[in-house]
């Protein structure tokens, strides 16, 4: 980026100064301490044109339509080693936004497109802030999902302004809001149209031609402004809660909790103190660094489809197969702006699939109700399927079975056109395989969706052996385009993802089996930081889809796959998971919290333990399963050429497939942190005293020989 793309350009419109946040070439707007300086020394000259030029007020806006400002440079949160490095950093935008804030005249923001992180910082120092009303427009803080808090004055400047409560929910979730939603809770002054109408009405309200409503708290959050028992109270409450939901494995929303209250307390200047403390202690934290990884790897994986972006544009998609997964597949692309034709030879399938669909778009919050009727509107249900003749993308959708898919594939091919490309969602069979019989196999890959499809993130594009690499990057534009993340894996048991987590959901059988109750292995997992236990994401799963993928895995695999057939038992006595109101656990019916299967133990004919393992080491033995098999995928190539690309790709396929902890990083990450050596006599232990299935795979033994790391 050159320095010129680094600065903001200042201009004068009358008696109001109008300030661009860079250059009208840049795509996004970020926050280098170059620009930082840039902004400096425009508003101090802002503050002299007020004194000698009559200067009444100032707008703040993007360089152009969708483009405002994206926040801090992530880089330099990567890059910073020491804490007084990162208070230095924090104490520099106080400093700078403390001037905007005091200049003599009215400082009005004009919003269009993003406007996060040290951008929303920014424009909290202003006195009002105008939005767009579209879906472009963005505000928030999402700093706690990078390990940080708010550095640049936030937690400070945005309870004054909303109240804690909102300003709380805010910080903690790392929220970012869509422009309606920004006014209700008084973060934005007003909405306009459309950007056309922006800067003329931020520069009326900067001269003084107009003033928008005033705003005040709700009497709940005055009360908080005003008595500290009152803040007392509702701090513990949300440190509760904070624990509770983070399980002590993420210190940014504690230190974000208490700068809030410290600046309530004891004033602005001792908020502002403590808020650059805590980032310069947050910013070198392990936790921080994990999920600072995290991000890059889902810029990089956005990056995947790029040369195939303008194709996709304004492409219709089909979707054959209208159970569960294929609703949501639909869904997923209707909420993105995609028309979808959907077919199923199953009247009463459709009809579930429509009433399925009506609910996911119905609870979108960012979308208004004509923006839900107008998505609606461009689902086609249908039997018929010369629908599909000018799609640009089919997915399948439909029962695991090889015969059928190839058969219905063949159809689809000969109807669609010669472009189209073909998906299969298998989550299991080959892909390969589905495609021998085909006259473009080349047009065909697999895209491998996640239950629920419409809300998990990640998409597997799983290559053939004749997949082509425009397909990829086809398949690749589109997943980016819904928001989710593709990883491209090649054509192996389980891919990538089932195969990583098989080894995790074994190990619980075989911990099951020695006695170890549910609530045992499920709590070290969760206290881990999985986002639940093995045994509860069986249940999710449903334990007759994970006896299915275990008996394909186990079969490409052989012995290390193997364990106790739990699912397949309770299967045969009915139980099938959540959806059938029993597994592993019991599911009440309504919103009740699930209980563990009382029964379980007798059902399974499993005898209580006598000595057990302790929680540390039933969390090793479930975390190391992943580990080993991750390591044999990075060095088979499952996820590319082995190296620092490929541990990404498994990096990000584990925490937004399997829900692998991210404060950890993903799984590679976290084999680089307990070292290779560490890992290799571990895995030798529990050999010795569980079974050869925890042998160290070979670039374990050999990581530990020469010291190496999983990502070189």
């Amino acid at each position: 980026m050159s320095e010129s793309e680094q600065s903001v350009l200042l201009e004068k419109d009358g008696d109001v100064a109008i300030l661009k946040l860079g250059s009208p070439d840049e795509r996004v707007v970020i926050l280098s301490e170059k620009r930082m300086e840039s902004l400096q020394e425009a508003l101090l000259t802002v503050g002299k044109m007020a004194q000698s030029d009559g200067l009444k007020g100032l707008v703040i806006s993007g360089a152009h339509d969708g483009l405002f400002c994206a926040g801090a440079d992530i880089n330099i949160i990567r890059s910073v080693e020491t804490v007084d490095e990162g208070q230095r950093l924090a104490k520099q935008g106080q400093e700078v936004f403390q001037i905007l804030e005091d200049l003599p005249l009215t400082t009005v923001a004009a919003i269009s497109g993003a406007c996060v992180g040290g951008g929303c910082e920014l424009v909290l120092a202003c006195d009002y802030r105008v939005l767009v009303g579209n879906s472009s427009t963005k505000i928030g803080l999402p700093e706690v999902k990078l390990g940080i808090l708010p550095g640049f004055g936030g937690t400070q400047r945005l309870p004054r302004l909303v109240g804690v409560q909102a300003a709380m929910d805010m910080i903690l979730k790392g929220r970012v809001s869509p422009a309606p939603i920004a006014l209700k809770i008084g973060l934005a002054d007003e909405l306009v149209d459309s950007p056309d109408q922006l800067v003329s009405r931020c520069i009326d309200i900067a001269s003084g031609k107009r003033r928008p409503p005033a705003k005040s708290l709700g009497l709940v959050d005055k009360a908080i402004a005003k008595f500290s028992f009152v803040r007392n109270f509702v701090k513990s409450k949300i440190e509760k809660q904070v624990s509770k939901t983070t399980g002590g494995h993420y210190p940014a929303p504690a230190k974000a909790i208490e700068a809030v209250f410290r600046g309530l307390d004891d004033g602005l200047e001792a908020g502002y103190q403590r808020e650059a403390k805590f980032l310069g202690e947050l910013i070198v934290t392990p936790e921080c660094k994990s999920l600072v990884h995290i991000y890059f790897l889902t810029e990089e994986s956005s990056r995947l489809g790029k040369s195939a972006q303008e194709r996709v544009e304004g492409t219709s998609i089909g979707v054959i197969g209208a159970g569960t997964m294929g609703a949501g597949i639909a869904a997923s692309f209707l909420m993105s702006g995609y028309p979808v034709v959907l077919v199923d030879t199953v009247k009463e399938a459709r009809d579930r699939a429509r009433g399925r669909i009506e609910k996911i778009v119905s609870k979108k919050r960012s979308f208004s109700e004509s923006k839900k009727k107008k998505c609606l509107e461009s689902l086609t249900l249908t039997d018929d399927l010369a629908k599909f003749s000018g799609t640009g993308l089919v997915v399948e959708a439909i029962i695991e079975d090889l015969e059928i898919k190839k058969k219905v594939l063949g159809s689809i091919e000969r109807i669609v056109g010669d472009d189209c490309v073909i998906a299969s969602n298998t989550s299991s069979l080959s892909v390969t395989e589905i495609a021998v019989d085909l006259e473009r196999p080349g047009n065909f890959i697999g895209m491998h969706f996640f239950n629920p499809a419409e809300k998990m993130q990640l998409v597997e594009l799983v290559c053939g052996e004749k997949t082509s690499d425009e397909s990829i990057a086809i398949v690749a534009a589109l997943t980016d385009s819904l928001g989710k993340y593709p990883v491209v894996v090649q054509d192996v048991p389980g891919f990538l993802v089932n195969r990583t987590l098989t080894p995790y959901l074994v190990e619980a059988a075989y911990l099951l089996s020695e006695g170890h109750s549910v609530k045992e292995i499920d709590k070290a997992a969760t206290k881990f930081g999985m986002p639940m236990g093995p045994l509860r994401l069986l249940d999710e799963i449903g334990l007759d889809v994970a006896a299915k993928v275990s008996e394909i895995i186990e079969a490409g695999y052989g012995v290390r796959m193997q364990g106790p057939k739990f699912a397949e038992e309770l299967v045969a006595k009915g139980l099938f998971g959540k959806k059938s109101g029993r597994g592993f656990y019991i599911y009440p019916e309504g919103k009740g919290k699930p209980e563990v299967n009382g029964e379980l133990f007798t059902l399974l004919e499993i005898e209580k333990a006598g000595k057990k393992c302790d929680s540390d080491t039933i969390a090793r033995r479930l975390s190391y399963s992943l580990v080993n098999e991750a390591v044999r995928c990075l060095d088979e190539g499952v996820s590319g050429v082995p190296g620092k690309g490929a541990a990404g790709q498994i990096d990000l396929a584990s925490v937004m497939g399997t829900g692998f902890a991210p404060f950890r990083g993903g799984i590679i990450n976290y084999a680089n942190s307990v070292g290779a050596e560490k890992l290799n006599k571990d895995l030798e232990e529990f050999s010795r005293l569980y079974g050869e299935r925890f042998s160290p795979a070979k670039g374990i033994k050999e990581r530990a020989s020469s010291g190496g790391s999983f990502s070189v």
